[in-house]
């Protein structure tokens, strides 16, 4: 709870000074309205409409507020990562064939790559430039790192975590040997906080859909 509520600091001084301006306005109108005389049945409805529109209102940006908040710590749904794969398996494929070719690059981000100078393993500024391209455009632009067999690559779509709290990744697999743990969704999978966990989910030949959970 206390790294969910660390995610939400970045966008917390900008909801507190929009909630602030929006808040002052609406007081002010609300106040002139309802210290006014009516001098109409149609300024008497309007005052009405407005007073419901307020109570309506605030609720439901509340709800709105929560479900943003809920989407930025849940991960993607399988359904929409299966969408995803169908409209950029042509990137996901070329990325698996550059990577199969260079040996010894063992991961590469959007900043950084290991090993950091990739030049030592034969890989150019020109081919790693490529490489992030292509990430970029099959959207993962957290790149992909050799798997830890050493049968395939991790392509990183989803993360939470830093290098003080528990890590959780849903991305994209490329394996030459069939997975352990493989599962016919991976939507209720959740780890305990205490044990790594890793699953898989086939989507077709050697590509697989992945949740892992690394504990701190």
């Amino acid at each position: 709870m206390v790294e969910e509520g660390f995610l939400l600091l970045p966008g917390a001084p900008a909801g507190l000074l929009a909630g602030a301006v929006a808040g002052a306005i609406v007081v002010m109108r609300v106040a002139r309205r309802l210290g006014a005389k009516s001098v109409s049945d149609i300024e008497r409805g309007g005052k009405r409409w407005l007073i419901v529109a307020l109570v309506l209102g605030i609720p439901a940006a509340f709800v709105a507020v929560v479900w943003i908040a809920r989407e930025a710590i849940e991960p993607p749904s399988d359904v929409a990562m299966l969408r995803h794969f169908e409209r950029h398996e042509g990137a996901f494929d070329t990325l698996v064939k550059m990577a199969s070719a260079d040996k010894g690059l063992d991961r590469v981000d959007q900043d950084w790559t290991m090993p950091a100078d990739v030049r030592s393993v034969g890989v150019s500024s020109e081919r790693l430039a490529d490489y992030r391209r292509l990430l970029r455009d099959a959207g993962t632009p957290r790149g992909f790192q050799v798997s830890k067999g050493d049968d395939g690559f991790d392509f990183l779509f989803w993360l939470r975590g830093s290098a003080i709290s528990d890590d959780t990744d849903k991305g994209f697999a490329y394996r030459t040997t069939p997975p352990p743990n493989t599962v016919q969704s991976l939507d209720g999978i959740r780890a305990d906080y205490r044990n790594a966990l890793i699953a898989y989910r086939h989507i077709r030949g050697n590509w697989y859909l992945f949740y892992e959970f690394i504990p701190d």
